[in-house]
Order: C-alpha cells, then structure tokens, then sequence
C-alpha cells in the first residue's frame, strides 16, 4: 500500500487515520476507570482493525502505534497492559477481515499475536524481574502441595507456555468476536451518518509542551537501564535517591506518588512473595522487588514531570526521526493528523455516558463501547 502523507498538507486518508486513532486512545483511557473495563479494551482495537480493513495493515499498525503513543502520554508507560496486546494483533484481524477471513481465522490469527506477546512479556517478567531461580523454586513448592505437576525445569516451563496458549486462545476468541462486531456496526454508522472532521494538526500544540520534556525521557530512560542491569543494592540505593531528587525538584505533581506506590505496590509484592517461596533468600528476593517498585515509579515520573503535551511530542519527533522505517514513518503523519486526546473530553463524556446507561454485564459494556465507537468515528471523519 502506499504510505500516507508526512510533509506538507495532512490528507483526508491520514486525518481519518488520525481520528481513528483518536477513537482506540480514548477507548483504552476509559478502559482503565469504568467496571468490566477489560471488555471496553477489548473494544478499543476495532478502530485499530478499522484502519487495516480499510487502508491495509500497514496503515493499521501505524495508526496503532500513533494510539499508543496518545494513551501513553496520558496514562503513563506503566499502565499499558491493555492497550499493547490490543495494538499488536487488531490491525493483523482487520486486514484479515478486509479479504473476507471467517471468523476461525480472525480468532486463531488473535491467539497466535497474543501467545508471541505474552511468551515474550513473561519470559522478560521470569528471567529479569523475577528471577528464573525463584519462579522453578515457586514452581517446585507448588508441585510439592499439589502432587501430580511434573517435575523439573522443561516442565515448569512448557506448562507455563500451555498456560499462556490457553489464556491467549480465549482471548483470540473473545476478540475476534467484537471485532466482527464492531467493524459492521462502524459500517452501518457511516452509510446512515454524514462526517464532520473537527481535526486539527497536532503540531500547533508544541508550545504547551514542557521545555525540559526531552531531557526528562532521556534521564527516564537511563533509569531504566541502570537499573534493569543491576540489583546491586549500591546502585538500586542511588537510583532510588536520584529519582527523589528528581520528583523533588521537577514538576511533577504530588498526587503522582500515590498513584505510582499503588501500581508499584502490588508488582513488588508479588515478585518478593515468588522469592522468598521460590528460596532464593530474603535478601535476593527484597533487592529484586526494590528494582521493579523503582521501575514502576520512574515510569510514573516521567509522565508526571514531562507532561501529557511533553511525551506527545517527544515520541513525536522520535518516531519522524525513524521514519526510514516505514510504519513509523505513517505513525508520524497519522499522530501528527490527530487531535490529542486530552483536548477530546466531550468525547470521553459521551463515552462515559453511554457505559454508565449500559448493564453491568459484558455484552451490553461491549455494545455500548460499541456504539460510540461507530458514532464518535463519524464525529471525527474516521471513515
């Protein structure tokens, strides 16, 4: 397919693009605070499988990653569970879907996507964070209390990957079914509905970005790899001062430390808890739960020091920097043509609206998501 517009004048196909971007970002946003909101993440890639149906998959995966740079900028990069694995394989069901694949197909092509991102997630999380001593010795206990597991590394680990094709397998299901769904609600929306495309190019809001935004997310970054490369308590102890420092004298708000020993909180809990069940001592098992509370909490620095309009525009310039590879190159036209989504709250209202007025049940959350997904892409031109 051909690529979309980067320089000069945004076309219509790159702003269609672009509010449909708009459409997953704000989907996943909402996601995170309403109840059964696994349902509306679900929901939140029949845009992203839209733009593959229609455009091909290139076009898909460009405006998926324009999504997640819009939902990063709002949530941070620590609350990202949902929108990834929704970003990584709705495009794939939409180009499908756009030759005409049954539904067997969309399902086992979802499984497979998800099954390569959680074995890639899980190996990082059993390996790096977790330490691999300690989740065999976990793995050893539990076979101890039930009985019939079998024993031995190759087992604890082909059952975890069973374990993650079954989980992968429901969801492919799941999603294949919402996104058919879905795509045929966004069809009669349009034949029924006249567009309006109230977009405006998102480089007229640079000079809300924060000054500092770009050297905020290199410093992040650093304390990232510093961090990732060691559990050495001398360096996990200057990690931990510097980013005081830091939240200290940038200007990230307070209230940001709540939220982020809340997310850190549970994940350092149970990386301990694999620990010291799995024997690897007390003392392994409190420096590894250190390091993933510290990683946590620097994700949720960055956004709150950087800024919504900071991280928007630092990927956004990261991503025309790459544009020699080519869905990065069509994610830069495609964010560049959408609307930040912080600007989008009479959208999120109306989408809050209509999940408050459906059955707390998950066909009717699903259908509700649903239905302003079809209305709010016509609202933004995304045809």
């Amino acid at each position: 397919m051909a690529s979309v517009a980067v320089d000069g004048a945004t076309d219509d196909r790159t702003r269609a693009l672009g509010g449909m971007a708009n459409v997953a970002a704000l989907t996943f946003l909402v996601a995170r605070a309403v109840p059964l909101g696994w349902t509306v993440g679900i929901a939140g890639g029949v845009p992203l499988a839209r733009a593959a149906q229609r455009h091909g998959a290139r076009a898909g995966y460009a405006t998926a990653t324009a999504s997640l740079v819009e939902t990063t900028a709002i949530m941070g990069p620590a609350r990202m569970g949902i929108p990834v694995p929704q970003a990584a394989s709705a495009p794939l069901l939409g180009a499908l879907a756009g030759r005409g694949a049954p539904y067997v197909a969309l399902a086992a092509a979802g499984a497979a996507m998800r099954t390569a991102y959680y074995a890639v997630t899980s190996a990082f999380s059993i390996v790096v964070l977790v330490g691999l001593d300690a989740y065999l010795g976990t793995y050893d206990r539990v076979r101890d209390l039930l009985g019939f597991l079998p024993s031995g590394t190759s087992a604890a680990l082909v059952l975890t990957f069973a374990s993650l094709v079954v989980w992968s397998t429901g969801a492919g299901l799941i999603q294949a079914w919402v996104i058919r769904r879905g795509l045929a609600r966004w069809e009669d929306e349009v034949a029924a509905t006249p567009s309006i495309a109230p977009l405006r190019d998102a480089d007229a809001d640079a000079a809300a970005e924060s000054p500092h935004a770009g050297a905020l997310v290199l410093g992040a970054v650093a304390g990232f790899a510093v961090t990732l490369a060691s559990t050495d308590p001398r360096a996990l102890g200057a990690i931990a001062l510097v980013l005081a420092v830091a939240w200290a004298a940038s200007a990230a708000d307070g209230r940001a430390v709540v939220r982020g020993v809340a997310i850190a909180a549970p994940l350092a809990i149970s990386t301990l808890a694999f620990g010291l069940v799995g024997g690897i001592g007390s003392d392994s098992a409190v420096l590894r739960s250190a390091r993933v509370a510290l990683l946590v909490l620097i994700a949720v620095w960055v956004r709150s020091a950087a800024g919504s309009q900071g991280l928007r525009r630092v990927s956004l310039v990261a991503v025309r920097r790459l544009r020699r590879v080519g869905v990065l190159a069509d994610s830069a036209a495609v964010l560049g043509a959408a609307t930040p989504v912080e600007d989008l709250s009479g959208s999120a209202r109306r989408l809050g609206g209509r999940l408050r007025s459906a059955r707390r049940r998950p066909v009717p959350v699903v259908d509700a998501a649903l239905g302003w997904i079809a209305e709010e892409s016509v609202r933004l031109g995304a045809q």
